[in-house]
Protein backbone atom coordinates (compact mmCIF):
# COMPACT_ATOMS: atom_id res chain seq x y z
CA UNK A 1 0.00 0.00 0.00
CA UNK A 2 1.69 3.65 -1.14
CA UNK A 3 1.62 6.36 1.06
CA UNK A 4 -0.47 9.62 -0.36
CA UNK A 5 1.30 12.65 -0.91
CA UNK A 6 0.75 15.86 0.61
CA UNK A 7 2.60 19.44 0.78
CA UNK A 8 2.40 21.78 2.84
CA UNK A 9 2.68 25.64 1.95
CA UNK A 10 5.87 25.44 3.64
CA UNK A 11 7.39 22.20 1.50
CA UNK A 12 10.04 23.25 -1.83
CA UNK A 13 9.85 20.20 -4.17
CA UNK A 14 13.19 20.27 -6.56
CA UNK A 15 12.29 18.00 -9.77
CA UNK A 16 15.14 16.76 -11.95
CA UNK A 17 13.87 16.08 -15.40
CA UNK A 18 16.31 14.37 -17.63
CA UNK A 19 14.93 15.93 -21.13
CA UNK A 20 12.08 18.30 -21.87
CA UNK A 21 8.95 15.79 -21.58
CA UNK A 22 9.31 14.20 -18.30
CA UNK A 23 8.48 16.80 -16.09
CA UNK A 24 4.58 16.60 -17.65
CA UNK A 25 5.12 12.67 -17.90
CA UNK A 26 6.40 11.85 -14.69
CA UNK A 27 5.15 14.74 -11.99
CA UNK A 28 2.30 16.75 -13.82
CA UNK A 29 -0.10 15.38 -10.92
CA UNK A 30 2.49 15.92 -8.18
CA UNK A 31 3.54 19.67 -9.62
CA UNK A 32 -0.30 20.67 -9.41
CA UNK A 33 -0.97 18.95 -6.05
CA UNK A 34 1.92 21.00 -4.50
CA UNK A 35 1.13 24.24 -6.39
CA UNK A 36 -2.41 23.76 -4.97
CA UNK A 37 -0.98 23.76 -1.28
CA UNK A 38 1.24 26.86 -1.75
CA UNK A 39 4.68 25.11 -2.26
CA UNK A 40 7.73 26.36 -4.29
CA UNK A 41 8.21 24.03 -7.37
CA UNK A 42 11.27 24.29 -9.04
CA UNK A 43 12.59 22.21 -12.16
CA UNK A 44 16.25 21.44 -13.60
CA UNK A 45 15.91 20.22 -17.28
CA UNK A 46 18.94 18.84 -17.84
CA UNK A 47 19.45 18.54 -21.46
CA UNK A 48 17.24 19.96 -24.14
CA UNK A 49 16.65 16.64 -25.83
CA UNK A 50 18.10 17.60 -29.19
CA UNK A 51 19.46 13.96 -29.75
CA UNK A 52 15.78 11.92 -30.50
CA UNK A 53 16.32 13.01 -34.38
CA UNK A 54 13.30 10.53 -35.12
CA UNK A 55 10.73 12.65 -34.67
CA UNK A 56 12.96 15.54 -36.19
CA UNK A 57 13.10 13.51 -39.61
CA UNK A 58 9.77 12.63 -39.28
CA UNK A 59 8.04 16.28 -39.05
CA UNK A 60 11.24 18.29 -41.20
CA UNK A 61 11.16 15.67 -43.80
CA UNK A 62 14.91 15.50 -43.80
CA UNK A 63 17.83 12.85 -43.16
CA UNK A 64 20.62 14.31 -42.41
CA UNK A 65 20.25 16.01 -39.15
CA UNK A 66 23.50 18.65 -38.57
CA UNK A 67 24.75 20.38 -35.87
CA UNK A 68 22.61 23.76 -36.58
CA UNK A 69 19.59 20.89 -37.36
CA UNK A 70 20.19 20.02 -33.33
CA UNK A 71 20.79 23.17 -31.84
CA UNK A 72 17.16 24.29 -34.01
CA UNK A 73 15.32 20.84 -32.57
CA UNK A 74 16.60 21.36 -28.95
CA UNK A 75 15.18 25.06 -28.80
CA UNK A 76 12.03 23.97 -29.90
CA UNK A 77 11.93 21.29 -27.17
CA UNK A 78 12.77 23.71 -24.60
CA UNK A 79 9.76 25.90 -25.72
CA UNK A 80 7.42 23.19 -25.56
CA UNK A 81 8.63 22.33 -21.86
CA UNK A 82 8.28 25.78 -21.27
CA UNK A 83 4.16 26.00 -22.41
CA UNK A 84 3.79 22.45 -20.38
CA UNK A 85 5.18 23.59 -17.20
CA UNK A 86 2.54 26.93 -17.52
CA UNK A 87 0.05 24.31 -18.17
CA UNK A 88 0.57 22.86 -14.89
CA UNK A 89 1.11 25.97 -12.75
CA UNK A 90 4.70 27.11 -13.19
CA UNK A 91 6.10 30.34 -14.13
CA UNK A 92 9.07 31.34 -16.34
CA UNK A 93 11.72 31.37 -13.39
CA UNK A 94 10.30 28.39 -11.72
CA UNK A 95 12.75 26.16 -14.46
CA UNK A 96 16.42 25.84 -14.99
CA UNK A 97 17.32 24.23 -18.34
CA UNK A 98 21.27 23.16 -18.07
CA UNK A 99 21.30 22.63 -22.27
CA UNK A 100 23.89 19.29 -21.01
CA UNK A 101 24.50 16.84 -24.13
CA UNK A 102 21.44 14.69 -24.98
CA UNK A 103 21.96 10.90 -24.73
CA UNK A 104 25.53 11.86 -22.94
CA UNK A 105 24.69 12.25 -19.14
CA UNK A 106 26.35 8.74 -18.91
CA UNK A 107 29.83 10.05 -20.43
CA UNK A 108 29.73 13.07 -18.08
CA UNK A 109 28.83 10.74 -14.97
CA UNK A 110 32.07 8.81 -16.53
CA UNK A 111 34.40 11.53 -16.89
CA UNK A 112 33.45 12.40 -13.01
CA UNK A 113 32.73 15.93 -14.68
CA UNK A 114 32.85 18.26 -11.64
CA UNK A 115 31.02 21.08 -13.59
CA UNK A 116 28.04 19.24 -13.73
CA UNK A 117 28.23 18.33 -10.10
CA UNK A 118 28.79 21.84 -8.70
CA UNK A 119 26.25 22.87 -11.15
CA UNK A 120 23.56 20.23 -8.93
CA UNK A 121 25.02 20.90 -5.88
CA UNK A 122 24.45 24.74 -5.84
CA UNK A 123 21.12 24.43 -6.96
CA UNK A 124 20.13 22.25 -4.47
CA UNK A 125 21.82 24.23 -1.65
CA UNK A 126 20.23 27.27 -3.07
CA UNK A 127 16.79 26.45 -2.99
CA UNK A 128 17.09 23.82 -0.22
CA UNK A 129 14.18 21.29 -0.79
CA UNK A 130 12.25 19.38 1.99
CA UNK A 131 11.29 16.97 -1.35
CA UNK A 132 13.95 16.16 -4.53
CA UNK A 133 12.12 14.08 -7.24
CA UNK A 134 14.67 12.54 -9.49
CA UNK A 135 14.62 9.45 -12.44
CA UNK A 136 14.88 6.18 -10.45
CA UNK A 137 18.00 4.40 -10.70
CA UNK A 138 16.94 1.33 -12.93
CA UNK A 139 15.12 3.07 -15.30
CA UNK A 140 16.64 1.63 -18.59
CA UNK A 141 16.73 4.86 -19.96
CA UNK A 142 21.15 5.70 -19.79
CA UNK A 143 20.34 9.73 -19.55
CA UNK A 144 17.74 8.92 -16.14
CA UNK A 145 20.00 6.61 -14.80
CA UNK A 146 23.04 8.63 -14.79
CA UNK A 147 21.15 11.48 -13.93
CA UNK A 148 19.91 9.56 -10.75
CA UNK A 149 23.61 9.17 -9.82
CA UNK A 150 24.51 12.61 -10.62
CA UNK A 151 22.40 14.25 -8.08
CA UNK A 152 23.65 11.40 -5.64
CA UNK A 153 27.18 12.63 -6.21
CA UNK A 154 25.96 16.09 -6.18
CA UNK A 155 24.16 15.39 -2.66
CA UNK A 156 27.06 14.12 -0.79
CA UNK A 157 28.40 16.56 1.86
CA UNK A 158 25.09 19.12 2.05
CA UNK A 159 23.84 19.59 5.14
CA UNK A 160 19.75 19.25 5.49
CA UNK A 161 19.35 16.29 2.75
CA UNK A 162 15.84 16.38 1.43
CA UNK A 163 13.40 13.29 0.90
CA UNK A 164 14.20 11.51 -2.41
CA UNK A 165 11.56 10.65 -4.48
CA UNK A 166 12.11 8.13 -7.53
CA UNK A 167 9.81 8.07 -10.61
CA UNK A 168 10.32 5.42 -13.54
CA UNK A 169 9.37 6.24 -17.15
CA UNK A 170 11.30 3.77 -19.18
CA UNK A 171 10.46 0.11 -17.37
CA UNK A 172 12.81 0.18 -13.89
CA UNK A 173 11.47 -1.48 -10.97
CA UNK A 174 9.77 1.81 -9.26
CA UNK A 175 7.42 0.57 -6.09
CA UNK A 176 4.65 2.12 -5.60
CA UNK A 177 5.98 3.60 -2.00
CA UNK A 178 4.25 6.63 -2.14
CA UNK A 179 1.65 8.01 -5.06
CA UNK A 180 0.09 11.32 -5.55
CA UNK A 181 -3.80 10.85 -6.54
CA UNK A 182 -5.09 13.17 -10.16
CA UNK A 183 -9.02 13.97 -10.10
CA UNK A 184 -10.60 14.25 -13.44
CA UNK A 185 -9.82 18.21 -13.74
CA UNK A 186 -5.31 17.50 -12.81
CA UNK A 187 -5.60 14.42 -15.12
CA UNK A 188 -6.79 16.34 -17.93
CA UNK A 189 -4.34 19.17 -17.00
CA UNK A 190 -1.68 16.58 -17.08
CA UNK A 191 -2.95 15.68 -20.16
CA UNK A 192 -2.88 18.68 -22.14
CA UNK A 193 0.64 19.39 -20.73
CA UNK A 194 1.84 15.96 -22.25
CA UNK A 195 0.29 17.47 -25.47
CA UNK A 196 2.10 20.43 -25.27
CA UNK A 197 5.57 18.43 -26.53
CA UNK A 198 3.75 18.95 -30.02
CA UNK A 199 7.01 17.57 -31.37
CA UNK A 200 6.95 13.92 -29.23
CA UNK A 201 3.46 13.33 -30.11
CA UNK A 202 3.95 12.61 -33.66
CA UNK A 203 5.89 9.33 -33.02
CA UNK A 204 5.18 8.38 -29.23
CA UNK A 205 1.70 9.57 -28.32
CA UNK A 206 0.43 6.57 -27.21
CA UNK A 207 3.20 5.75 -25.16
CA UNK A 208 3.19 9.12 -23.02
CA UNK A 209 -0.42 8.96 -22.47
CA UNK A 210 -0.49 6.36 -20.52
CA UNK A 211 1.24 8.12 -18.18
CA UNK A 212 -1.72 10.23 -17.85
CA UNK A 213 -3.98 8.15 -15.27
CA UNK A 214 -5.15 8.82 -12.23
CA UNK A 215 -1.76 8.03 -10.30
CA UNK A 216 1.31 9.01 -10.14
CA UNK A 217 3.61 6.65 -8.06
CA UNK A 218 6.93 7.28 -6.39
CA UNK A 219 9.57 5.30 -4.82
CA UNK A 220 10.25 7.05 -1.33
CA UNK A 221 14.69 6.61 -0.65
CA UNK A 222 17.57 8.17 0.71
CA UNK A 223 20.61 9.61 -0.44
CA UNK A 224 21.96 5.96 0.32
CA UNK A 225 20.25 3.82 -2.27
CA UNK A 226 19.48 0.85 -2.06
CA UNK A 227 20.12 -2.63 -3.77
CA UNK A 228 17.83 -3.70 -6.42
CA UNK A 229 16.64 -7.14 -6.32
CA UNK A 230 15.52 -6.76 -9.71
CA UNK A 231 18.41 -6.27 -11.09
CA UNK A 232 20.53 -9.22 -12.38
CA UNK A 233 23.53 -7.95 -10.79
CA UNK A 234 25.32 -8.49 -7.57
CA UNK A 235 28.35 -6.15 -6.60
CA UNK A 236 30.28 -6.64 -3.60
CA UNK A 237 33.33 -4.35 -2.34
CA UNK A 238 35.96 -4.73 1.44
CA UNK A 239 37.45 -2.46 3.48
CA UNK A 240 40.25 -2.47 1.14
CA UNK A 241 38.14 -1.33 -2.22
CA UNK A 242 38.14 -4.73 -3.59
CA UNK A 243 35.24 -5.28 -5.90
CA UNK A 244 33.28 -8.51 -6.86
CA UNK A 245 30.88 -8.27 -9.91
CA UNK A 246 28.58 -11.61 -9.87
CA UNK A 247 26.27 -12.13 -12.87
CA UNK A 248 24.45 -14.77 -14.88
CA UNK A 249 26.16 -15.62 -18.27
CA UNK A 250 22.39 -16.02 -19.52
CA UNK A 251 21.82 -11.96 -18.71
CA UNK A 252 24.76 -11.13 -21.42
CA UNK A 253 24.91 -10.24 -24.68
CA UNK A 254 28.08 -10.22 -26.93
CA UNK A 255 29.15 -5.98 -26.83
CA UNK A 256 28.29 -5.16 -23.37
CA UNK A 257 30.49 -3.61 -21.25
CA UNK A 258 30.69 -3.53 -17.34
CA UNK A 259 30.72 0.26 -15.95
CA UNK A 260 31.63 1.11 -12.47
CA UNK A 261 31.07 4.30 -10.58
CA UNK A 262 32.67 5.06 -7.84
CA UNK A 263 30.88 7.88 -5.46
CA UNK A 264 33.73 10.17 -4.27
CA UNK A 265 36.03 9.24 -6.69
CA UNK A 266 37.64 9.68 -10.01
CA UNK A 267 38.06 5.79 -10.35
CA UNK A 268 34.98 5.08 -13.16
CA UNK A 269 35.56 3.30 -15.61
CA UNK A 270 34.29 0.62 -18.47
CA UNK A 271 35.80 -3.21 -18.83
CA UNK A 272 34.21 -5.07 -22.20
CA UNK A 273 32.86 -8.08 -19.84
CA UNK A 274 35.12 -11.42 -21.73
CA UNK A 275 33.70 -14.99 -22.60
CA UNK A 276 36.33 -16.61 -20.97
CA UNK A 277 38.22 -16.54 -17.51
CA UNK A 278 41.24 -15.14 -17.44
CA UNK A 279 42.63 -11.65 -17.30
CA UNK A 280 41.57 -8.27 -19.06
CA UNK A 281 43.19 -4.60 -19.35
CA UNK A 282 40.40 -2.15 -17.41
CA UNK A 283 40.42 1.47 -19.14
CA UNK A 284 39.72 3.71 -16.27
CA UNK A 285 38.25 6.61 -18.41
CA UNK A 286 38.37 9.73 -15.96
CA UNK A 287 41.24 12.01 -15.61
CA UNK A 288 44.02 9.67 -17.18
CA UNK A 289 43.15 10.13 -21.07
CA UNK A 290 41.60 6.53 -21.24
CA UNK A 291 44.72 4.80 -20.75
CA UNK A 292 44.35 1.16 -19.09
CA UNK A 293 45.61 1.38 -15.64
CA UNK A 294 44.18 -1.98 -14.15
CA UNK A 295 43.92 -5.28 -14.36
CA UNK A 296 40.38 -7.70 -14.01
CA UNK A 297 39.88 -11.40 -13.45
CA UNK A 298 37.09 -12.98 -14.92
CA UNK A 299 36.18 -16.75 -13.08
CA UNK A 300 33.84 -18.46 -15.10
CA UNK A 301 31.85 -21.66 -13.44
CA UNK A 302 28.84 -22.65 -15.54
CA UNK A 303 26.68 -19.95 -16.06
CA UNK A 304 28.02 -18.02 -13.31
CA UNK A 305 30.47 -14.65 -14.31
CA UNK A 306 32.28 -13.06 -11.30
CA UNK A 307 34.28 -10.55 -12.10
CA UNK A 308 37.25 -8.74 -9.79
CA UNK A 309 38.27 -5.80 -9.56
CA UNK A 310 40.85 -4.20 -7.14
CA UNK A 311 39.45 -0.40 -7.51
CA UNK A 312 42.66 1.00 -5.89
CA UNK A 313 40.85 2.84 -2.85
CA UNK A 314 38.87 2.28 -0.35
CA UNK A 315 37.25 5.86 0.17
CA UNK A 316 34.36 6.14 -1.60
CA UNK A 317 31.14 6.66 0.20
CA UNK A 318 28.87 4.35 -2.56
CA UNK A 319 29.33 2.94 -5.74
CA UNK A 320 26.82 1.67 -9.00
CA UNK A 321 27.65 -0.67 -11.57
CA UNK A 322 25.92 -1.26 -14.64
CA UNK A 323 25.94 -3.56 -17.80
CA UNK A 324 25.08 -1.96 -20.94
CA UNK A 325 26.57 -1.03 -24.52
CA UNK A 326 30.12 0.84 -24.58
CA UNK A 327 28.01 3.71 -26.53
CA UNK A 328 24.11 4.09 -26.59
CA UNK A 329 23.14 2.73 -30.70
CA UNK A 330 19.92 3.21 -32.39
CA UNK A 331 18.33 1.45 -30.14
CA UNK A 332 19.37 3.54 -26.51
CA UNK A 333 18.14 1.77 -23.97
CA UNK A 334 19.55 -0.25 -21.57
CA UNK A 335 18.43 -3.68 -20.54
CA UNK A 336 18.45 -3.05 -16.73
CA UNK A 337 19.87 0.25 -15.01
CA UNK A 338 22.29 0.65 -12.47
CA UNK A 339 23.01 -1.79 -9.18
CA UNK A 340 24.37 -0.11 -5.91
CA UNK A 341 27.61 -1.64 -4.44
CA UNK A 342 27.31 -3.08 -1.36
CA UNK A 343 30.18 -2.12 0.84
CA UNK A 344 31.13 -4.77 3.62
Amino acid sequence: MSDTLTFTPTDRILIVAPHPDDESIATGGLIQAARASGAAVHVIVLTDGDANVWPQRWIEKRWRIDAAARARWGARRREEARDAMRVLGLQEGDAIFLGLPDLGLTDLLMRADTDVVACLRAVVAEFAPSYLVLPDLSDRHPDHSAANILVRVALCGLAGLPRLLEFAVHGGATDAEAACALDDHRQQCKRAAILAHATQMRLSRKRFMRHAGALEVFRTTTADARANPRVPLRAHADENGLLRVELDSGQLQRGLALFVVLEGNANSCRLRVPWRSGRDELSVLANNGGKACAIASVERVGRAITLTLQTGCADWRQGYVKMARPQPGIWVFDRFGWQVIMRS
